[in-house]
């Protein structure tokens, strides 16, 4: 098992032999990857910024495993025998893995290309 798949399951508190998520945490991570290279103007992946990839993994992960309901804006709530009516869950347009916090650590090992 992968390395950074291995962490990730132990931190997420999910069993190392349940591979019930492993397709996903791997989406996540090549896709994260690869948008920080590109934002970095990188090939390489700076070793010192695995712990930055892991930790944005976990966020998207636990963002992407709430229920719908949950995620949706609370239209009505009842207070007698409670009745709680959600609106309907939007989608984010131009979403990405990147977030403000991610952008200054990588900043960093950011290549400025000069032509």
């Amino acid at each position: 098992m992968d390395n950074r798949l291995s962490t990730l399951k132990m931190l997420l508190d999910i069993p190392v032999n349940d591979t019930t998520y492993d397709a996903k945490l791997n989406y996540y991570l090549s896709v994260t990857e690869q948008e920080m290279l590109a934002w970095m103007n990188r090939t390489d992946f700076p070793p010192a910024l695995e712990n930055t990839l892991i930790q944005a993994v976990i966020k998207i992960h636990k963002g992407n495993t709430v229920s719908e309901a949950s995620s949706a804006p609370v239209k009505s709530i009842a207070r007698g025998d409670t009745t709680i009516t959600y609106g309907d869950a939007q989608q984010v347009q131009g979403y990405s893995f990147l977030t403000g916090d991610m952008l200054g650590l990588m900043r960093r090992f950011k290549l400025v290309k000069f032509t």
